[in-house]
């Protein structure tokens, strides 16, 4: 599908810099916080204020298009494409390198948890820490 027509579908305006948000989000794997966003749009000659990206970035996580991600070693929000919904990461606490978890180890817990407590659950983090091969050769 058409960036375009993911923006139109879910009734936001198509603009240039909403575009090329969601390119720059489509060629990375591992979610980016919203400088490396800009910095990136710069690099291919499109002028943005940060406050722009955050507000277009917002805008999409809140029709699904963007997912926020959360880690706890950071105080900064980063944004990956919604590709396929849910998922968590290994973090190297050395290099930062991330591992994405295939599955989730959650989603039979919370459901569980859900049917026990009369919630409804919309979500959870999962943070796994350690040292990465290549790292743990370093220490």
């Amino acid at each position: 599908m058409e960036i375009k027509d993911v923006l139109k579908n879910k009734g936001l305006k198509i603009t240039k810099k909403r575009i090329g948000i969601l390119k720059v989000l489509d060629m990375v794997e591992y979610p980016v916080d919203v400088l490396e966003i800009k910095d990136k749009l710069n690099d291919n000659d499109i002028e943005i204020n940060l406050s722009t990206v955050y507000r277009a970035l917002e805008d999409m996580a809140e029709v699904g298009i963007v997912n926020r991600v959360n880690f706890s070693s950071d105080t900064r929000v980063f944004y990956e494409l919604n590709r396929n919904g849910h998922h968590h990461y290994l973090h190297c606490l050395k290099c930062k390198a991330l591992v994405i978890i295939d599955g989730c180890p959650l989603d039979d817990y919370q459901e569980d948890l859900a049917k026990k407590t009369k919630y409804d659950l919309t979500g959870h983090n999962l943070d796994i820490y350690g040292y990465c091969p290549k790292c743990q050769d370093k220490k």
